[in-house]
């Protein structure tokens, strides 16, 4: 499928070379394509639709502002980072979560976008794949922690201003910690951002159609729901409003609600049907990958 993206200028950074053997092959792609069904296919790529038409890509690599000021003269020179690598596990592998680092990225015009998933190349799953080859992103690779530790080692000896972004899991704060990597980060150039999965998540339906479970697992992968309203597969049921009111006063970090209620919840994201698969991560959005220089000088 051809990428909505630009084709990137080349960049001064580029994954090193031992890492090729791990990367996925085209065929393993076409492999996942073949085995996601049509509709399964067709959510991810209208939540791809969803991001890029919430985010827009930029449409220069680098641009140029001046403002004059009565005592001072102030230019100011932005372009994206050099590269995102975008670390992944089974605890990011859902479509909404890893989407929502992923395209903010893409639509930075971040020269390269490296995925690294932590585990075997058969561990990958179909979705994540799937993800990557709509959104027009091609280097994926699968390591060990041992290789992961080598490649971040690399990235923050390069001196490049890149930016790595990670899960919040006990499992990668303990990979970061090890003495001798997090003494090169710390000395680098590399902005590392941990990502904290939404962690108290609700669903509620008014019908027993809304919310498909089969899609809300494929969408949003191992995240634990609340569940209220109709059950999904109830025949003639009515919602319980005394438990819409309990419900909807809880503070969740999720809540997939129906149109009709979506003003009413407390959620930090919420969710309609229509937009289902839609997640953002705090701040991170295309201006988050976007590096900026400014010079003061006298007014002339």
């Amino acid at each position: 499928m051809e990428s909505r993206f630009p084709c990137f200028e080349p960049t001064g950074w580029s994954p090193p070379d031992w890492l090729e053997p791990h990367l996925i092959p085209d065929g393993r792609f076409a492999k996942a394509y073949n085995a996601l069904a049509d509709d399964r296919r067709a959510l991810i790529k209208c939540l791809i639709a969803r991001h890029f038409e919430l985010m827009r890509p930029r449409q220069s690599l680098r641009s140029a502002t001046e403002e004059r000021f009565e005592l001072c003269t102030r230019r100011r020179v932005e372009e994206p980072a050099p590269f995102v690598l975008l670390l992944t596990d089974h605890d990011f592998d859902a479509p909404a979560l890893f989407l929502a680092a992923l395209m903010p990225a893409l639509c930075a015009r971040v020269p390269q976008v490296l995925v690294c998933r932590v585990g075997k190349k058969a561990d990958v799953p179909d979705s994540l794949l799937v993800a990557c080859e709509l959104s027009g992103q091609e280097n994926v690779a699968a390591v060990g922690p041992v290789l992961l530790q080598r490649l971040l080692a690399d990235c923050a000896a390069s001196n490049e201003p890149g930016v790595v972004l990670h899960p919040d899991t006990a499992a990668f704060r303990h990979l970061l910690s090890q003495p001798a990597l997090a003494q090169s980060l710390e000395a680098s150039s590399l902005r590392v951002e941990p990502l904290r999965a939404p962690r108290a998540c609700g669903v509620w339906r008014d019908t027993a159609h809304q919310f498909p479970p089969l899609d809300v697992s494929l969408l949003y992968g191992l995240l634990n729901f609340e569940i209220g309203g109709v059950p999904p597969g109830a025949h003639k049921a009515v919602p319980d409003e005394t438990a819409w009111k309990r419900f909807h006063t809880v503070r969740r970090d999720l809540d997939l609600l129906p149109q009709a209620r979506a003003g009413q919840g407390r959620g930090l994201v919420t969710v309609t049907e229509e937009c289902l698969g839609l997640w953002c991560w705090p701040g991170l959005e295309p201006g988050f990958f976007v590096r900026q220089q400014q010079i003061f000088s006298t007014s002339s």
